[in-house]
């Protein structure tokens, strides 16, 4: 059966170099307009991160925007935009979207907090600009910040999100997975937690990672919280290789495949599937058409 699914984080804005690889299709991409179309996307976050590419920051943010907006302008799917990283906004640059998340740092330090890399705080700046974030209508996404910054950006009291996190306990191997206090803190706040299909956030061997690894992590999240705490967060074009069972944006079929294997109900897949994310992002649950 077809879900119409929301795909909170991939990073395929930097990844496509020519905008008619992503329209045609593309071997070398995880993410294309063709994938996501057969595959019945709905929602796409596309998120710009430009911290990675030292000496070519500018040249790559504007790639991002310059992609975007190409993509944004396709009837269907319904792209977002988001930021990984605000390394670009501390330089100044100009922003022409508008974020439907945000998150402050990527894996090291910068102005605004530390990532998993750091053992840097959150700082006054982040503080404020997580505020404004908020204010102006754009959800904070924790994803890479550290444990230090992660907790005091939750004692700001809103509600967060995490795009592309694991759970910890059943794959210790990195920290970029949410331990079960974080867990459970964001989901008491009406937050969302997008498993990732990076192998080794979802085994401590990536190269056991399966579908039903991914299936894993959703059970025990929503076993420690609830189903209204879970979604999907790919990182498609964010990684090099993915877990067994899983090609590209036209995997998405297998994934809800191991879900109803597993005697999930129609309406818990389907706010796993997209719904969560759109109650948490305040958009409507269906594309008309």
């Amino acid at each position: 059966m077809s879900r119409r699914i929301f795909d909170a984080h991939c990073d395929t804005l930097l990844r496509s170099s020519a905008e008619k690889d992503f329209l045609n299709g593309c071997e070398t991409l995880h993410v294309d307009l063709p994938s996501l179309l057969e595959s019945g996307v709905h929602d796409q976050i596309m998120a710009v991160c430009i911290e990675p590419y030292i000496g070519r920051e500018k040249e790559m943010w504007e790639r991002g925007l310059r992609n975007f907006s190409e993509f944004k302008a396709l009837e269907k799917p319904r792209f977002h935009f988001a930021i990984e990283g605000c390394l670009a906004l501390s330089k100044g640059w100009e922003l022409p979207f508008h974020p439907i998340v945000a998150s402050l740092t990527w894996n090291g330090d910068n102005p605004y907090a530390g990532g998993i890399g750091s053992e840097m705080d959150l700082t006054e700046d982040g503080r404020t600009l997580a505020k404004k974030f908020i204010r102006n209508k754009t959800m904070v996404d924790v994803s890479h910040l550290n444990d230090r910054s992660r907790k005091s950006l939750l004692k700001l009291g809103f509600p967060v999100c995490a795009t592309h996190c694991n759970a910890r306990k059943l794959c210790n191997g990195h920290n970029r997975n949410l331990p079960d206090e974080d867990i459970i803190e964001i989901a008491r706040r009406g937050g969302v937690i997008g498993i990732a299909f990076v192998p080794d956030f979802l085994e401590e061997d990536g190269a056991k990672a399966t579908i039903e690894s991914i299936v894993n992590h959703m059970e025990y999240i929503a076993e420690k919280t609830s189903v209204d705490s879970i979604g999907f967060g790919s990182d498609f074009d964010g990684v090099n290789k993915l877990p067994r069972g899983i090609k590209s944006a036209r995997s998405w079929h297998r994934v809800i495949d191991a879900l109803e294997n597993r005697g999930w109900s129609v309406d818990d897949i389907d706010k796993a599937a997209g719904n969560n994310w759109r109650r948490f992002f305040k958009i409507d649950k269906e594309i008309s058409g």
